[in-house]
């Protein structure tokens, strides 16, 4: 009997432990951004719109279908060359449109046949076909990146940073704190809703020097478990 109580009380401090972490996520990026991404229902004023965050342009729509996002991946602009042999995407314009789906690891396989790189461990960055693939961009464009959230479970985004992996659980404290060590910014997304059919997402432009950059999820584990890709500008 007293085995069972143990038991119990594990499994109990477990679950507390769990939902406490799930809470203090969504405050800690919901106050750090100053965007309400948690909840669903709390976020009709900020869809639908156009405005300036941290100062990059920003448009946002609440939600897209799931097979609209599936029919952009897979539909590249013609300026976007890719190549599956080294997972890279070429891109030959200066106006450029990049969408980016966010999903775990088997959804993703399933979606494109491919296997992910070796150092991507659970969830990853799905773009026109390819697995956290290097992005080549040439120096000076224009990038409007549209990040829509395909994961049946759990919160992504998609930030630039020069700060290239490996990388610590909490990406939002490394060197001592976030100011300087990213270039882009955006709220978390909510799951997909799979019952409904629709996904939310996130679009913002960007423009990089020459250089390389990494892109990456600043969920807590995720960039540490490879959740990232790179970029070269030039």
């Amino acid at each position: 009997m007293r085995k069972i109580l143990l038991i119990g009380l594990i499994i109990l401090i477990a679950a507390s432990s769990f939902i406490a972490f799930s809470l203090y996520s969504k405050f800690y990026y919901n106050n750090f951004f100053g965007s309400q991404y948690s909840y669903p229902g709390m976020m009709g004023s900020m869809f639908n719109s156009q405005y300036s965050y941290y100062g990059q342009n920003v448009y946002m729509r609440q939600m897209i279908p799931i097979n609209e996002a599936i029919y952009l991946m897979r539909n590249p602009p013609s300026y976007a060359h890719v190549f599956t042999s080294n997972d890279s995407i070429v891109f030959t314009s200066h106006e450029i449109d990049i969408v980016v789906l966010t999903m775990g690891h088997e959804r993703a396989i399933n979606l494109t046949g491919l296997t992910p790189p070796s150092y991507a461990q659970h969830d990853v960055f799905v773009i026109y076909g390819l697995i956290n693939p290097t992005l080549i961009i040439p120096s000076g464009a224009t990038v409007r990146v549209t990040v829509i959230n395909l994961d049946e479970d759990m919160y992504h985004n998609f930030v630039i940073t020069p700060l290239s992996p490996p990388y610590p659980y909490n990406v939002m404290m490394m060197g001592g704190g976030m100011m300087g060590k990213f270039i882009t910014m955006m709220p978390l997304l909510p799951p997909a809703n799979y019952n409904q059919g629709y996904a939310y997402e996130f679009s913002y432009t960007f423009t990089l020097q020459p250089g390389s950059y990494w892109y990456i999820c600043t969920y807590p584990g995720h960039a540490e478990m490879g959740m990232y890709g790179e970029i070269m500008v030039g």
